[in-house]
């Protein structure tokens, strides 16, 4: 059977969007740069945020005073259990004095599900942090950026709750066990952050404001990469859906710099039979085999698609 009759089907389909997804996915573009970059930046950004946090709290719980508390521990038990670790502080600026409007003092949490702004939830720190180790693990790390608009879908509430457990948010081990650890500093007095502020510097708290803004930045990042592969992604979705033949998909490939092998395809998916190539698709694919950008290529499908089918 010749790749001009051979008709496309839904496993087809969905084998097809998954190559064009991985290409999109490891194309250098500027937004893919970006989020590499930023995450190069946010590594660093902890390592000195900690840093700042650790001579804070260093300060207002001195190495001294802990090991003697902990020592005390050993001798007396859990009625001089004071001394905890912790990964989220309360800092509070000292050197400066606040209005009704203005605050001096801020929470800054080193954990993966700390609180995030906007329309970013706090699972998106971690999962944009570990996207290539959820992908490896055939999880889908852009679930949150593909429903956004729809977060009571069942589909994303499945697919978060694997990529929850597997981050270790659940029940708080393994990779999220690991990263609080890691940023994780004595301090006297088991109570909730909030109730025990520590004071710092104004060039401290600034600092450390810093920090939340490259939290900030870092997920914005991912997001925005993701974001663009979506948007093309539906179009591709849409076009593989309206395609019949499977030399419609090849040549969809080809134009986007992608070699498909067919037999691979048919062998793979058990593609059947019949019909022919649309002459209009197959001359407008082929004349633009020359490199162009992703989005001018899916913009010129989708002006194919729309004038077939107005003049069916």
């Amino acid at each position: 059977m010749t790749q001009s009759k051979l008709r496309l089907n839904t496993d087809i389909r969905k084998k097809i969007g998954g190559i064009i997804l991985s290409h999109f996915e490891n194309e250098k573009t500027p937004e893919l740069e970006n989020f590499i970059s930023a995450k190069e930046d946010i590594t660093t950004a902890y390592n000195t945020a900690f840093k700042i946090a650790s001579n804070v709290v260093g300060r207002a719980y001195p190495k001294d005073d802990v090991a003697t508390l902990q020592t005390f521990k050993k001798k007396y038990g859990s009625a001089v259990d004071v001394v905890a670790k912790d990964s989220c502080f309360h800092f509070a600026n000292t050197e400066i004095e606040t209005t009704e409007s203005e605050t001096n003092n801020e929470h800054f949490n080193f954990k993966l599900d700390a609180s995030m702004s906007g329309r970013f939830s706090d699972t998106d720190f971690g999962i944009a942090y570990f996207r290539d180790e959820l992908k490896s693990a055939g999880l889908n790390p852009e679930i949150n950026v593909q429903h956004q608009d729809n977060r009571s879908n069942p589909h994303h509430t499945q697919e978060l709750d694997k990529v929850k457990k597997f981050l270790g948010y659940s029940n708080e081990d393994g990779i999220y066990e690991q990263w609080k650890s890691k940023y994780a500093l004595d301090v006297i007095g088991t109570s909730y952050c909030r109730s025990r502020t520590i004071p710092c510097t104004a060039k401290e708290f600034d600092q450390m404001r810093a920090f939340k803004n490259a939290r900030q930045g870092f997920v914005q990042s991912h997001w925005t990469w993701a974001e663009a592969i979506q948007k093309d992604m539906r179009d591709i979705t849409l076009a593989l859906k309206d395609y019949k033949y499977v030399k419609d998909a090849i040549d969809l490939c080809g134009a986007l710099g992608l070699d498909i092998n067919e037999n691979e395809l048919q062998r793979t998916a058990g593609v059947s039979l019949t019909i022919y190539q649309p002459e209009n698709l197959a001359s407008l694919i082929k004349s633009r085999r020359a490199k162009q950008d992703n989005k001018s290529v899916i913009e010129q499908f989708k002006k194919a698609r729309q004038s077939a089918v107005a003049t069916h």
